[in-house]
């Protein structure tokens, strides 16, 4: 029989054993660990943007991963440029919304919604808002999560909003299993991009997609970014300092995904 537990912690909630991943440990002490114990991997990275009319019978069509197929778990990353105070996405047909943060002040919005599919998706989702706007910006990343527990993907999450200057420091959030954190940021320009991230946990982050729209460097528009790492149960993200290339208004996460 595979090994359940160690000191009555479940295998499956065990980042590492002696410093060695659990993914990459067949045996201990001769006997095998469970089988299917992965780190989430993040497949085909997907991104979009999109500036102009934005209202009710105008979408915007955010691209999805092109080789995602029944039964495939796809995170959908939403930034968009938006003085109010509340989140004005209406959520997509099928899709769960997992967190929102931004408000007038941030002038940036972030919003994560998470999709089990189910193959009567198309290659993009459209996204309304409630109500009929003006010209907006925004930016989209979408990806497959392999390894993902498509029941409770997000064990805990911490936001925060800023409405001026260049830095911002995202709080820490405990991990309620193993899995992956992911920092997600936006930035009320076009010209936020590139930044820079020091984790104060001491984990090392992996860029997984960032974004200017426009592509200029306008100070009107939207900058996105996210980037994530794996971490252990019960384990502190450590809060992450985020400093963009100019100064402005910007939100942002730590979403911790739990592993399968």
């Amino acid at each position: 029989m595979p090994i359940d537990k160690i000191s009555g912690v479940s295998f499956t909630g065990i980042d590492d054993f002696s410093g060695i991943a659990t993914s990459a440990i067949e045996k201990i002490s001769g006997i095998d660990v469970p089988s299917g114990v992965q780190d989430i991997v993040f497949q085909d990275q997907t991104s979009g943007a999109y500036s102009g009319p934005w209202n009710t019978t105008t979408p915007y069509a955010a691209p999805l991963p092109s080789t995602a197929s029944s039964g495939d778990f796809v995170m959908l990353l939403f930034s968009v440029d938006m003085p109010v105070s509340f989140d004005v996405t209406t959520v997509p047909t099928g899709w769960t919304k997992q967190v929102f943060v931004g408000n007038s002040a941030s002038d940036a919005h972030c919003i994560v919604y998470t999709r089990e599919f189910d193959g009567t998706e198309s290659s993009s989702v459209d996204l309304y808002p409630i109500f009929s706007g003006y010209s907006f910006r925004m930016v989209s990343f979408s990806f497959i999560c392999e390894n993902i527990d498509t029941t409770s993907p997000i064990g805990a999450n911490a936001t925060v909003i800023d409405s001026a200057g260049s830095g911002i420091t995202i709080p820490a959030a405990t991990s309620v299993s193993a899995g992956t954190f992911i920092v997600f940021v936006g930035f009320d320009g076009a010209d936020g991009l590139p930044t820079t991230m020091t984790n104060n946990g001491g984990f090392t982050l992996t860029t997984g997609q960032s974004r200017n729209e426009p592509t200029s460097g306008s100070a009107v528009g939207i900058s996105s970014e996210w980037r994530y790492a794996a971490i252990g149960a019960t384990t502190s993200t450590g809060t992450t300092d985020v400093t963009f290339s100019t100064s402005d208004g910007k939100a942002g996460m730590h979403l911790l995904l739990q592993r399968a």
